[in-house]
């Protein structure tokens, strides 16, 4: 996706978000409550759970910020939306049917919502 298409793209993000509705942008999905949070969640890649470590998730819960960063630095747009919000970073699993959440990180501490390997 091209720096025109990912703004283009976060601006009806910011649309469907002021009404409560999830959205997709790339390989992130963007999410708000009532309570002034702004979620930001990434997806593992692996096709079982069973093999998926913490020290995994971590590394891919840092590559969620990362590119959620980038995201930032193109869209003044996504800057304002979340200006006044608590940003919270998920990480969860898709198992085909739905989704699992596996941590989420708020005011940087790790909170882990499924029981993995540690290494």
């Amino acid at each position: 996706m091209n720096e025109k298409e990912l703004t283009d793209r976060i601006k009806n993000a910011i649309i469907l978000l002021s009404d409560g509705h999830p959205f997709k942008v790339g390989d992130l999905t963007f999410g708000c409550d009532k309570k002034n949070n702004f979620v930001v969640s990434g997806w593992v890649e692996n096709h079982e759970l069973k093999n998926i470590s913490k020290k995994r998730v971590l590394n891919e819960l840092s590559e969620t910020k990362q590119l959620f960063s980038k995201m930032l630095a193109v869209s003044t747009d996504l800057k304002k939306f979340i200006e006044d919000r608590n940003v919270e970073y998920s990480l969860c699993y898709n198992y085909g049917m739905g989704s699992l959440e596996l941590c989420r990180e708020k005011n940087g501490n790790i909170d882990w919502t499924t029981e993995l390997n540690d290494n």
